[in-house]
């Protein structure tokens, strides 16, 4: 099963730009980890913003909580920084082939 995953990171005002691109560093490599181990298929930085947008497979929903909560951010204390917003995405071609039958009325 394949998901949309949008990032957005919050800098606090109190947190130095040393504290929260330090976490972000730590972040970055459990991210390209993820992505050599296949687990995330595609990742993106959205530039000007602190914002991250990947594609990630899991064999079920059931998967998300934990593998939110192994990430660094959470494992810091930091999750309060992070919102995530997890979107299943399904086959266009499946979708294209229910059409017909859904067109026909």
């Amino acid at each position: 099963m394949e998901l949309l995953l949008h990032a957005r990171l919050r800098k606090p005002d109190r947190m130095s730009n040393q504290e929260f691109f330090g976490a972000w560093k730590q972040e970055s490599a459990a991210v390209l980890a993820g992505v050599k181990a296949g687990v995330i298929k595609s990742v993106w930085k959205v530039p000007g913003r602190y914002e991250v947008i990947a594609i990630v497979e899991v064999e079920s929903v059931e998967q998300i909580d934990p593998v939110t909560h192994s990430l660094p951010l959470f494992k810091l204390g930091l999750d309060y920084l992070c919102d995530f917003q997890w979107t299943m995405l399904g086959s266009y071609e499946a979708w294209a082939e229910r059409l017909d039958g859904l067109a026909a009325g």
